[in-house]
């Protein structure tokens, strides 16, 4: 049974928290809180959750595949063999949660917190992203041979290195640096100061910003072909002459930017505050899912 994300939170509200088997066929771009709830082999594919709670909750078999759960409570929630393939848990808080045999494949788990939580039978390959990522027993797991830090990059760029793809960087301030002509495509990166950093001509085919600050850098000329872009601010950015086939943009802004842009195909944009200072709330065009291929890839 497919349901809008506003009538699952009215119901909830209502009294209701048996939602067993639904289809969720929306964005969910508010915060939700649903403690206690039954979501087992529900489909939350694609959705966007950040600082939400789904505490105490039953997902049990749910397909949680390409979700975006940044800060999000998961607080002794049942993820037992559940869909968590490429799924975006950037600073999830899973203390006590059971996620055995679930799929993590390709999953981000940078600066998130599985204290206590039951990783039996865990499904991981080599796309599965652990950085900064408390485990069970309280360490810390940075096991992705991809992640580079803010002074080794650039180290490398002023070596004369130019191809950074597939790095994975979390956390750093780049602000203000002349990173002309650098390759990050198929990269990963989040909560990182670009501002008014020097891109002109980069290349960003397929790679993914979150939470990152675009303010007033150049960005002349780079290719954002499936660019994915999550709560990232780009105000005051110029960027003439862009490839933005089948661009997507999400929760981000960009008031005040010279965005010259073109593509074969349109971008998508959902929650997102265009050049012209309009608010653009529901999903225009379709979610491309190969900007999502090359991150999470088997």
């Amino acid at each position: 049974m497919t349901i809008t994300a506003e009538e699952l939170l009215q119901r909830y509200a209502a009294g209701e928290r048996d939602f067993r088997r639904i289809n969720l066929g929306a964005f969910f771009v508010r915060p939700p809180w649903l403690i206690g709830v039954n979501l087992s082999n529900v489909d939350l594919g694609g959705v966007y959750i950040e600082s939400g709670g789904l505490m105490n909750t039953n997902l049990r078999s749910a397909n949680l595949e390409r979700s975006h759960f940044t800060n999000t409570l998961f607080i002794n929630t049942n993820l037992s063999n559940t869909n968590l393939r490429s799924a975006n848990l950037d600073r999830a808080n899973l203390t006590g949660a059971n996620l055995s045999d679930a799929n993590l494949s390709g999953a981000n788990l940078s600066g998130a917190n599985l204290t206590d939580a039951n990783l039996a039978n865990i499904q991981v390959n080599e796309r599965t992203i652990f950085c900064n990522t408390i485990m069970p027993d309280g360490s810390i797991e940075n096991s992705d041979t991809r992640i580079i830090t803010t002074r080794e990059l650039l180290r490398r760029y002023a070596d004369g290195e130019r191809n950074f793809r597939s790095i994975v960087l979390h956390r750093g301030d780049l602000s203000g640096v002349d990173l002309q002509s650098i390759d990050l495509s198929g990269a990963s990166l989040s909560y990182v100061n670009f501002s008014n950093v020097k891109f002109r001509a980069s290349n960003f085919l397929m790679t993914k910003f979150i939470y990152c600050d675009f303010r007033d850098a150049n960005m002349d000329i780079c290719n954002f072909e499936s660019i994915m872009l999550i709560y990232c601010d780009f105000r005051g950015m110029n960027g003439v002459g862009i490839d933005s086939t089948c661009a997507n943009y999400v929760c981000s802004n960009f008031q005040g930017a010279n965005f010259g842009a073109s593509g074969e195909e349109p971008s998508f944009k959902c929650h997102v505050t265009w050049c012209d200072g309009v608010f653009i709330d529901e999903p225009t065009g379709k979610l491309h899912p190969s900007s999502e291929n090359i991150f999470f890839e088997e």
